[in-house]
């Protein structure tokens, strides 16, 4: 008897309990018969004995996992037999059901494979899931309050005087309009120790237009922002809870704020949030014409506003732009007839995310990019196992397995890959939002995001849509395998080209992507070290600030604020670890911006055609520049001498000199607050300070920069600075001076709260705090995208490798060197990488322009960054195609030619 027909007794012997139809029987039969005998023949061209290789082969097909995989599913189907004439909705459940438990039986039989995918893409959709989270609660979920949409706010310097705001309101028929004011800070005592706290001035139906209502109590009233009846103050719920024990009884307690006891009327819920989260009680506007300096030169304000019913926002629009043209003649002084010539309205969600709306689309593209990375990634590492699997699926169409059966359990193990992938990416997304939100600004709508069953489902979603994605090719292209040819060959060469160059296309796609996070990461980095690198004009080591903030009423009598800092300053300088002090109203990089309307000398204004010039303005005691490190330029600092009833005089920044006296001494020349008849002169000029932040960004009414002696200043108020910040060069640590300090002023008024001591490098990290978030997301998804892209080019140049092993057996057979191998397998690996490279670099040129708002000092097609990025992925190439390269290199050219 035949070796053949030996064969075919046993593989009947094999497949007789699938029952199968006896035309498929056959057909199986005769296939593997072929199979197994190409094996035997093996064997013996090796050296094996007759017996031997009879043993081997006859071992190798009774312990088929093949067979026995298939004979699993049949047995299956036999016990969940369903009826022909069972409704297909049944039909398809049942086959889902069983396809599912085939799909994890088959990935926890690979399970490195299966924790390799299901990471990539936990990485891709919890990436997307977090950032999902941030943009919906910033950009999409709809503002807490009633019939938000219809919420509208003035934009384009479209803030007014109190007078203006009342003009507005009458006038106005197409909105209801309200004032805030933006968070003047005051004094809680006479319940322990004093706390500072941060409110609004608010017109007294902000809250009836946000269409808000109060937990406890009531909102404030029409006509109680008027004088004599807006002594009232409404708690936000954290303040109640935690200063007043969240007492049931405070509605109609009145309570000491600033200088002024006010009644309580109400408390609002825990999560109202307005203008920031930051609000902790709000107080009505003192809306009082007979005081026309208040009225109509202080405390210009935004402005918010509900459409009527039949209002359209084009309508509002035009309304607001013609208001505010009439309104310049209401003005008790000569007003530029261009003032908010540019004013208009915009939908109050769109103007609270105008300075985040960009970073989040970036930051979801990138997110994106990585998820499609993700995608190309597992599907060719789905297209190198499918080519493994090829005899697998040969013999599953040869038991009569239709080509959609087998493209729709393919895509169920898919789908199984993704919906883990989900799940685990939930848990990933859930530890990604501090991350996130720390890119964004402080106070920005999305600080208070939560994880919540819409991102569940959205990852649920996310999760489907991706195996779709990354499963359909895959599973179409191994369905499509031709039988016969497949177990014919052994799994030798059985990948058709068509599959191969699929494989290909997806690494040139994965690869460009990762090249564009990989320069949008360099950009970044870059200009992350620019910012760090920049120079802010003082320097910060061994420096700790400490805010003092007596009430206002203190300093009615200037003298005794001033001896109250005098006398702070020289007890904290009696400190042994501290070596200098001083004051100021305001620090650099700190967020409050003290500014001033001012007349300067040689530029005259102009009633009617022009504005009056607004400077930043600083209250220093005379060592604030030696302490800050602040060089002095030009003539000299303000000195002790600089006393109330001095000669006033102040110091400039160098570059409002330039700006005002270019080529000229400014020593010696005249500035003049607006509402003060004397003029203050120019003494000194003093090194320029990054006031706003370290990418000395400023706002664009800001037109100059001056420093007054702390005993001459005055507010836009027209006060003494209050609120001062003590600023200790120390060597000693903030814990060990915070108690001594609050001690000092405490023994000096025990009704003046003390802030959080902080040094100045908090501050200029604080400054950075955004980039660093934003540059290090960026690198992770770049780190991500390279590790992806590399593991794809490997997997596709390995498996391209082992399928050419007869032809690298016929090269090395014709005299082709083990060099010669390595330089060609190699260079398949570089082909692939530099041609996603060149695509990458095409669309990097495009993309990166939108990043440029995020960059210092640093250009969005830096070529430095082009040529590392490039340097990079071709290192990534090398190291992808090294370990195949060298396997193929060491390929014995007769075990190849005989595996053929």
């Amino acid at each position: 008897m035949s070796e053949n027909v030996k064969w075919k007794e046993e593989i009947r012997r094999g497949v007789e309990g699938l029952r199968l139809p006896p035309e498929r029987e056959a057909d199986i039969v005769e296939e593997l018969a072929g199979h197994l005998q190409d094996e035997y023949d093996s064997l013996i061209a090796k050296g094996a004995s007759e017996a031997e290789a009879w043993r081997i082969t006859i071992d190798g097909l009774r312990s088929h996992r093949l067979l026995a995989e298939l004979g699993n599913v049949e047995k299956s189907a036999r016990r969940e037999p369903i009826s022909a004439n069972a409704p297909d909705k049944a039909r398809i459940v049942a086959d889902l059901w069983r396809d599912f438990r085939f799909a994890l039986r088959m990935l926890k039989t690979h399970p490195g494979f299966a924790t390799l995918a299901v990471l990539s893409l936990a990485l891709g959709i919890g990436a997307n899931a977090a950032m999902f989270s941030i943009v919906r609660a910033v950009l999409i979920r709809p503002l807490p309050y009633r019939e938000a949409n219809r919420l509208v706010r003035a934009a384009n310097d479209g803030y007014y005087p109190p007078g203006g705001l009342v003009a507005l309101r009458q006038e106005s028929r197409m909105m209801d309009l309200a004032g805030f004011d933006l968070v003047p800070e005051l004094n809680l005592t006479g319940l322990g120790d004093a706390w500072r706290l941060t409110g609004s001035s608010v017109s007294a139906d902000l809250f009836r237009i946000l269409g808000a209502e109060a937990e406890l109590g009531r909102i404030f009233r029409p006509g109680e922002d008027q004088p004599g009846r807006d002594n009232l103050v409404i708690l936000s719920h954290a303040l109640w809870r935690n200063k007043f024990n969240g007492d049931p009884e405070i509605i109609g307690r009145v309570i000491r704020l600033g200088d002024a006891d006010r009644q309580v009327t109400g408390v609002m819920p825990a999560g109202f949030a307005f203008p920031d989260a930051g609000t902790q009680f709000w107080i009505p506007l003192h809306l009082d014409p007979r005081d026309p300096a208040a009225y109509w030169a202080r405390g210009f304000m935004p402005v918010i506003g509900r459409l009527r019913a039949t209002a359209t926002l084009e309508q509002a629009q035009q309304e607001i732009r013609s208001l505010t043209r009439s309104m310049v003649a209401l003005f008790p002084y000569p007003m530029s007839r261009d003032w908010n010539s540019e004013a208009t309205v915009l939908p109050l969600q769109q103007y609270l995310v105008r300075n985040v709306r960009t970073k989040l689309m970036v930051l979801q593209l990138a997110t994106g990019l990585v998820l499609l990375i993700t995608c190309a990634n597992v599907a060719n590492l789905l297209l190198v196992r499918g080519a493994s699997r090829h005899k697998e699926i040969a013999v599953r169409a040869a038991l009569g397995a239709a080509r959609t059966r087998i493209a729709r359990q393919l895509l169920t193990e898919n789908l199984t890959l993704a919906l883990a992938g989900g799940f685990l990416g939930i848990a990933l997304a859930s530890s990604a939002f501090s991350v996130l939100k720390a890119a964004l600004p402080a106070g920005s709508l999305g600080a208070d995001v939560q994880f919540s069953w819409q991102v569940v489902a959205f990852t649920g979603v996310l999760s489907l849509v991706t195996g779709l994605i990354f499963g359909v090719l895959p599973a179409f292209s191994a369905s499509r395998n031709n039988i016969a040819g497949t177990i014919k060959a052994g799994g030798q060469r059985s990948a058709g080209t068509g599959s191969t160059r699929l494989r290909g296309a997806l690494i040139v796609g994965e690869v460009a992507l990762a090249v564009v996070l990989t320069v949008c990461a360099g950009l970044l980095i870059k200009s992350l070290w620019r910012l760090s690198q920049a120079n802010p004009g003082f320097e910060a080591e061994h420096i700790l600030t400490l805010a003092v903030s007596p009430n206002q009423s203190l300093c009615q009598k200037r003298a005794a604020c001033i001896a109250l800092f005098d006398e702070l300053l020289r007890r904290a300088e009696q400190i042994p670890s501290v070596h200098d002090a001083a004051a100021a109203n305001t620090l650099p990089l700190a967020a409050n911006i003290p500014t001033i309307p001012v007349d300067v000398e040689g530029h005259p204004y102009i009633p009617g055609q022009s504005m009056w010039p607004m400077f930043w303005a600083g209250a220093v005691t005379p060592d604030y520049f030696r302490v800050m490190r602040i060089p002095i330029l030009a003539g000299r600092g303000p000195l002790e001498s600089d006393a109330e009833n001095s000669a006033p005089v102040i110091v400039v920044s160098a570059a409002m000199a330039r700006r005002y006296w270019p080529d000229q001494n400014p020593i010696g020349r005249h500035v003049r607050v607006v509402f003060e008849s004397h003029w203050r002169t120019v003494v000194g000029v003093a090194g320029d300070v990054r006031q706003y932040d370290l990418a000395n960004h400023s706002p664009g009414y800001i037109q100059g920069d001056m420093y007054m002696p702390y005993a001459q200043s005055v507010t836009n108020e027209r006060q003494l600075p209050a609120s001062m910040t003590l600023i200790l060069r120390t060597g000693a640590e903030p814990e060990g001076l915070a108690n001594h300090l609050r001690e000092l002023v405490r023994d000096l008024n025990p009704n003046v709260p003390v802030g959080e001591i902080r040094t100045m490098e908090s501050l200029v990290d604080d400054s950075t705090q955004q980039s660093r978030s934003m540059t290090w997301l960026f690198v992770t998804f770049a780190a991500a995208s390279l590790l992806l892209a590399a593991i794809g080019a490997y997997s596709v140049v390995s498996c391209s490798t082992s399928q050419r092993t007869f032809e690298i057996g016929m090269r090395v057979a014709l005299g082709a060197s083990a060099r010669n191998i390595f330089r060609l397998v190699l260079g398949q690996s570089l082909r692939l990488v530099i041609a996603g490279l060149a695509v990458g670099l095409g669309i990097s040129m495009a993309v990166t322009r939108v990043l440029a708002a995020f960059l210092y000092d640093t250009s969005a097609m830096d070529p430095l960054i082009l040529v590392t990025v490039g340097g990079v992925l071709v290192a990534v190439a090398l190291l992808a195609g090294y370990i195949p390269a060298r396997r193929a290199a060491s390929v014995d050219p007769l075990t190849a030619l005989r595996m053929e």
